[in-house]
């Protein structure tokens, strides 16, 4: 076995949530932060020895059994399973992978919090998918499905348009150094949100049609050309608009940030994770304004975007 070394840029997804899946162009963004894969062989143990990191603390370990993939030992039952599924569906990608005679040390390490939206299941499907030599959404299709537009920002290195044409991913590099940015934040709400539990439940109750696709399409390719700070949170509160609308579901502004004077738009699955906001504040006043409304984990748009 060859060891190897791959890392994928986590992701946010600035508009297209939801719709992205039905055909609506997105923008979305590639981070700073993501996470790494290193494969190295060992010929003193013939099993799948697995080892996750976030920076330098381990929060979850595993070992299979290398032709089965069966667990052998873990100290995190449900991720070692769904650990499993994932490599079950690499092997019908790959028939050889991991069938050598030798076993192998995984070590993944991520940049950012496990919680945190910003892709850890994403970059592991690509680094996996670098690793075994397949598709790497296929790969997504027979595990978390989804868009693919996550997957697209693990593998550049540049803002991108999204969109899904017969479902087949077309990716567009966009050029996107906002003049405002210093006046842009992600926050975290503190609740991560399951990808797939979102998308049952848009696919269950979403009302929408082709304006509201082309609607949002339209916003994406503005969004990603305002010259101003105004113009860019008139074109988010739009975005908001409809989608609550398409969501039958309030805004987060007014159900967490009523009184606030700037612009707070969603990010992916409405209620948690990250939200994007504007001010006019210094940085220290925002991050403190934040601090009161209960929302610590605050990322300057500069930090985190590449």
């Amino acid at each position: 076995m060859e060891n190897g070394h791959w890392h994928a840029h986590g992701k946010l997804l600035l508009s297209g949530e939801y719709l992205v899946m039905e055909g609506a162009k997105s923008f979305a963004l590639p981070l700073k932060q993501g996470q790494s894969l290193s494969v190295r062989s060992n010929s003193k143990n013939v099993n799948l020895q697995w080892q996750a990191f976030y920076q330098d603390i381990k929060w979850f370990t595993a070992e299979f059994e290398r032709e089965s993939f069966n667990i052998i030992q873990t100290d995190h039952p449900q991720l070692a399973e769904n650990l499993k599924r994932i490599l079950e569906a690499v092997r019908r990608l790959s028939e050889d992978f991991i069938t050598n005679e030798d076993g192998c040390i995984v070590r993944t390490k991520l940049d950012f919090h496990p919680e945190y939206g910003f892709g850890s299941s994403s970059t592991l499907i690509s680094n996996l998918a670098w690793w075994a030599g397949v598709n790497p959404y296929e790969l997504l299709r027979l595990t978390f499905g989804g868009s693919g537009y996550d997957i697209a920002c693990a593998r550049v290195d540049f803002p991108i348009f999204y969109q899904l044409t017969e479902e087949n991913p077309s990716i567009q590099e966009v050029d996107f150094k906002p003049a405002f940015s210093k006046q842009l934040y992600f926050v975290y709400l503190g609740k991560k949100q399951k990808s797939t539990e979102s998308i049952k439940s848009f696919k269950k109750e979403a009302v929408f049609g082709k304006g509201e696709l082309k609607a949002i399409s339209l916003i994406s390719e503005q969004i990603a050309v305002a010259k101003s700070l105004q113009e860019f949170e008139d074109l988010l509160e739009s975005h908001e608009r409809i989608m609550s609308a398409i969501l039958q579901r309030p805004t987060i502004k007014s159900l967490l940030f009523a009184d606030y004077k700037g612009t707070v738009k969603s990010l992916g699955g409405w209620g948690g994770d990250f939200v994007l906001v504007t001010t006019n504040q210094t940085a220290a006043s925002f991050k403190a304004d934040m601090q009161k409304r209960g929302f610590p984990v605050v990322f300057a748009f500069d930090e985190l975007v590449l």
